[in-house]
């Protein structure tokens, strides 16, 4: 019997440390896998997301990949971006301190300084707006201003009160499940705001996300989720421009930190450290 391999690296994204962020699987060679193929192995390594590298198609792309989650492929998403662009540069298949990734929802540019690599975020565009009653009583607690915001991929972006009160979710996931399907989004993105602390760039803020419509009960770290948390600070008054992070994961004990650039323009950089955990080979027949 004929046996097909596909290579693989396994990395955490949005930490400096293994075992933080969130974690990702990088098929390399994959022109072999059906789409059936691609999801199983998603379902197998059930991460948020695992990722498929390709041949380039587009004019400008030096690779292609497909991005599946346990239930779904995705056109888009953040820590899969980043993940995917560590991992052939670590594994010696790309070189250079910049790449451009076409995905799905179009081509994508990255910056590489050492483990940290950031990229520019697609940029944001209020969908509609969700009664916050409703969604407040699918989170188990008060929350304010729930709006679905677009960016490569959409989410719904909601305030909590304050951070610590992102601790006393209690989620009902097929609640929120039947939501996002019927107001077109992917994730519930739960944002607490807090003061900075002075530094070059302050972390102003905690999430969590929810993803049941995806396969992703919970996430600790969303990458796409950094633009429409931008525009929902910037229509509440905040952040015209800037460096700043805020924190992800933490209730999961994976905790991750997203690096956000608001530069002149509006352009948003999104950006994190990865770590490379392990590598092996998936054996198909």
């Amino acid at each position: 019997m004929t046996v097909r391999s596909y290579p693989f690296l396994w990395v955490d994204v949005f930490t400096d440390r293994p075992f933080g962020g969130n974690g990702l699987c990088v098929v390399f060679d994959a022109e072999g896998l059906s789409d059936e193929e691609m999801q199983a192995l998603a379902r197998e390594t059930n991460q948020s997301e695992t990722t498929f590298v390709l041949p380039p198609t587009r004019p400008g792309a030096d690779y292609r990949v497909r991005i599946f989650t346990p239930v779904r492929e995705l056109p888009f998403a953040g820590h899969p971006t980043l993940g995917t662009a560590a991992a052939l540069v670590a594994a010696g298949r790309l070189s250079g301190s910049r790449l451009v990734q076409e995905s799905a929802s179009g081509l994508t540019a990255l910056d590489l300084d050492g483990d940290l690599v950031v990229m520019e975020a697609p940029q944001p565009r209020l969908v509609t707006t969700v009664p916050a009653e409703r969604v407040s009583a699918l989170l188990g607690v008060p929350v304010r201003d729930a709006e679905v915001i677009e960016a490569g991929v959409t989410h719904m972006v909601v305030g909590a009160e304050a951070v610590d009160a992102l601790a006393a979710l209690q989620p009902d996931l097929p609640g929120l499940d039947r939501l996002s399907r019927e107001s077109g989004f992917v994730g519930t993105v739960v944002f607490a705001s807090r003061e900075g602390d002075g530094s070059a760039r302050p972390v102003i803020g905690r999430a969590r996300m929810f993803a049941p419509s995806a396969g992703v009960v919970e996430d600790p770290a969303t990458g796409s989720a950094v633009a429409p948390v931008v525009l929902w600070l910037q229509r509440r008054g905040r952040l015209p421009q800037g460096a700043f992070a805020y924190e992800q994961g933490v209730e999961m004990g994976r905790p991750s930190l997203l690096y956000v650039d608001v530069l002149p323009g509006g352009r948003i950089k999104a950006g994190g450290r990865v770590v490379i955990l392990g590598e092996g080979v998936f054996r198909l027949p």
